[in-house]
């Protein structure tokens, strides 16, 4: 299975996105995706291509709504690999103080993403992302 290498490798593409998101600044992520990778947000964005990615990042990070959230505490992970050159990685998130887009403050935002990674080259990055926020009420 992966070595440690690989899971320290792994956890920096964590770690690297993770910081985009908290400093609102979207320089480098787009070579924390394939070319074909494919992105989906918790209000159902989808987006293909980590050019298309990087670029709705660099937007999202500019709006005033979004960038007045703040974390409430460092984020949660964990990594499963599934063979030698893939992995899937689970991340939480709570971020409070965001607003909607007509500016109404949100509560705490409970954010979940599902990231498939490949390694290719030597080289781990993800190939597929899907985040999706907890909510209170339930099915049961």
């Amino acid at each position: 299975m992966a070595s440690d290498d690989d899971e320290t490798a792994v956890y920096e593409v964590l770690l690297k996105i993770g910081a985009a998101f908290r400093g609102l600044d979207a320089t480098g992520v787009e070579d924390l995706y394939f070319e074909d990778a494919d992105w989906t947000n918790a209000f159902g964005t989808t987006l293909r291509g980590n050019t298309a990615i990087a670029g709705y990042l660099r937007d999202l990070f500019a709006d005033e709504h979004f960038a007045a959230g703040v974390p409430v505490r460092p984020p949660e992970a964990s990594v499963r690999f599934l063979g030698d050159d893939v992995a899937v990685a689970k991340t939480y998130l709570e971020r409070a103080g965001q607003q909607t887009s007509t500016g109404e403050t949100l509560p705490v935002r409970r954010n979940h993403s599902l990231k498939v990674l490949r390694k290719e080259g030597g080289t781990w990055r993800i190939v597929s992302d899907l985040y999706m926020d907890a909510r209170d009420d339930s099915t049961l």
